[in-house]
């Protein structure tokens, strides 16, 4: 567990904030395939604003006759009356417009924000499912879920609740100062004076919230990965007495995060504060401009000053709903930046540029192979030898000695820094990642069970792969009596990561995929580790049988396991330093001979 100080999230803080501009290009790039439905829904808006902004015009005018009205009798006044009743069943028949077509903005821009959202969370996972295994050393689990999840919901905000109701934010606010300079341009004239406040305020709340959201998102990120490592981990944070650290340590994450939004929200606060008062100083000076216009033969027009006293209100009421949506908008922004640095950085594919199919596996050669996993703190050093097809080698040493390196290096996990890995004579990058990874079965000492029945954890979840197939291959093994332990046998529905299974049962689910597959090469790495002495018997039987008629490499600590492969290799300092028969190492009373003993005698 990694203490984390409330202002120290380097390992989640790898993503610089990217240029507002480049970043809202490239995620409007997502709404281009439903162009013409986003213009369809802006001119459904743009209508509806336009209504909304002569509305107050048609208010001022009715509250300016019906005060008329008051001094008015007989057919004067039922004149005027008639008139009202048209003008408030016009106003009216606006009001209805104007929903209809917020209606159908909202429904489409919502429809376009959930096909976007579609398109570029499936982009976001199927890259991250190319991304190179160093990728995952580098990143936790915990960060790309959120990436995944949480900031692409963020992006889906801001395409269905900021872009377009942005865009009609100001629309209605310059139609607004449209209709007072065509009321009362004195008014207009001062309101562009106070114009720049407002500029200024948005500046400074824009710039701050900007830094607000990032923090957020990386405090978010670091919380999800602290609690994805917590509870996967639960067992052992109980076993040792860490809860009360666990607690200590996700309390200080939990009050960063607590801290973030509530900067947020002293930010938003400030602007909407700032925004009111304006709106009330510029109420106070449309009242002041049009009583001294007013000393003359019409005098004070209400109805103008009620017409004004909303303009003033509505002129505002945008600049806040720009606020609120640009708060999403920052939120997006945040998390887009972060999403974008998974989708830059170099997947598989990019390197996988390999044009031969491989279809078959005869020769296997390590020439000379030097590999680090950082910088020149090399894990091999010149590894070199060749594997033919049907035989089955065994590479056994010290714990972080590279045995399992070497496996990764064979089917291009990781790429060599010097030296050549080669297939069949020809350097495996020549061959596609796929075809080349198809070529083998990985038995490992942790297996990987999914959620679903034992059919399809065997089968791979392949449909061309059917029960029949399995059975077969389960009574070859001589395991199938293990499966018909489970109630209702293949069809017996697996937990996430196979819980309630022991490691045995893993291990016999593991084999019997490796052998089900029928691929060229059997890797084993460690298989028999953490099992019990009788299930690995069981095993040992069972993979006699699977690689009878396979080229197999196996990676054992159990020097049992290997006794009668055709080739040894031990590895030490990174380098192969005795190969043979596990005759002939014993015989040599090498490295070999000393481990075998060392692990016999403490038996």
């Amino acid at each position: 567990m990694k203490d984390k100080s409330n202002n120290d999230y380097a390992e989640e803080q790898v993503v610089s904030i990217a240029p507002e501009r480049k970043l809202v290009w490239r995620l409007l790039g997502y709404l281009r395939p439903f162009k013409k439905i986003l213009s369809f829904a802006l001119v459904l808006l743009l209508i509806s604003k336009v209504i909304e902004a002569v509305v107050p015009v048609f208010i001022g005018d009715l509250s300016q006759k019906i005060l008329n009205s008051l001094d008015l009798d007989g057919a004067d006044k039922a004149l005027l009356l008639k008139s009202i009743f048209v003008e408030c069943f016009v106003l009216l028949v606006l009001v209805i417009l104007s929903f209809a077509f917020d209606f159908g903005n909202i429904i489409l821009r919502s429809w376009i924000g959930q096909k976007s959202l579609y398109t570029f969370r499936r982009q976001i996972y199927e890259h991250v499912l190319r991304m190179p295994l160093a990728y995952f050393d580098r990143n936790s689990i915990g960060r790309l879920m959120t990436r995944t999840i949480h900031d692409v919901d963020q992006i889906n905000l801001m395409f269905a609740e900021s872009v377009i109701p942005i865009l009609g934010s100001i629309f209605l606010f310059i139609s607004i100062f449209i209709c007072i300079v065509v009321m009362d341009w004195k008014i207009a004239v001062f309101m562009l004076f106070v114009l720049p406040m407002v500029w200024g305020l948005t500046h400074h709340f824009r710039l701050k919230q900007r830094r607000n959201y990032e923090r957020i998102r990386t405090v978010v990120s670091a919380m999800n990965t602290f609690i994805q490592e917590h509870l996967m981990g639960a067992s052992i944070v109980r076993n040792f007495g860490l809860q009360a650290k666990a607690k200590f340590e996700f309390e200080k994450i939990n009050m960063d995060h607590c801290n973030a939004n509530f900067a947020s929200i002293n930010q938003f606060g400030l602007f909407i504060a700032g925004i009111d008062f304006l709106q009330n100083f510029c109420l106070i000076i449309a009242f002041a401009l049009l009583a001294m216009s007013s000393i003359g033969e019409q005098g004070f027009q209400a109805g103008v000053f009620f017409t004004f006293s909303l303009y003033v209100v509505m002129f505002f009421r945008p600049l806040s709903d720009l606020a609120e949506r640009y708060n999403i908008l920052q939120s997006a922004m945040a998390a887009a930046s972060r999403i974008f640095s998974v989708l830059d950085t170099q997947s598989e594919k990019s390197v996988d540029l390999g044009k031969m199919h491989l279809k078959h596996v005869q020769t296997i050669a390590f020439e000379d192979v030097w590999f680090a996993y950082e910088k020149e703190n090399w894990i091999l050093k010149g590894i070199s030898f060749q594997i033919e097809k049907g035989e089955s080698a065994a590479i056994v040493g010290m714990t972080g000695e590279g045995k399992s390196t070497i496996l990764s290096l064979l089917m291009r996990f990781y790429e060599i820094q010097k030296g050549a890995i080669k297939i069949n004579g020809n350097d495996i990058r020549q061959y596609t990642m796929e075809s080349l990874r198809e070529q083998f079965s990985v038995v490992l000492q942790d297996p990987v069970i999914f959620s679903g029945s034992i059919a399809q954890n065997i089968s791979m979840f392949n449909p061309m792969i059917d029960s029949k197939q399995i059975n077969s291959v389960l009574n070859y093994l001589g395991i199938a009596s293990q499966m018909d332990r489970f109630p209702g046998g293949l069809d017996y529905e697996l937990k996430e990561q196979g819980k309630g299974l022991s490691s045995g049962e893993k291990q016999l689910i593991s084999l019997a995929r490796a052998a089900v597959s029928q691929r060229s090469v059997l890797v084993l790495d460690e298989a028999t580790t953490n099992i019990d002495t009788k299930t690995e018997q069981i095993i040992q039987e069972a993979l006699k049988k699977v690689i009878e008629n396979m080229t197999s490499i196996v990676i054992a600590h159990r020097f049992s396991t290997i006794r009668d492969v055709s080739l040894i290799m031990v590895l030490h300092g990174g380098r192969i330093v005795e190969t043979g028969t596990h005759e002939h190492l014993m015989a040599n009373k090498g490295i070999y001979e000393k481990l075998y003993r060392l692990q016999f005698k403490s038996i």
